[in-house]
């Protein structure tokens, strides 16, 4: 999740034992430090409360929803 996200929807970020983050060449450019997590509750009554790893991402998309 970039950081932008977390500031504008004021989203309370932890501190996590730092993960580096491979990029699809399988270069290592990066650590993550942060992560936030938070309810998503579905209309038939179901919540999950997935974890996001907060970092800078690039290009349009806010959120990046898989991790190996």
């Amino acid at each position: 999740m970039d950081p932008n996200l977390v500031v504008s929807n004021e989203l309370t970020c932890r501190t996590i034992t730092p993960l580096s983050v491979a990029l699809i060449d399988g270069t290592i450019n990066a650590c993550v430090t942060h992560a936030v997590s938070f309810p998503i509750n579905f209309a038939c009554g179901y919540s999950y409360v997935p974890e996001f790893f907060v970092t800078k991402l690039e290009g349009t998309y806010p959120v990046v929803l898989e991790h190996n």
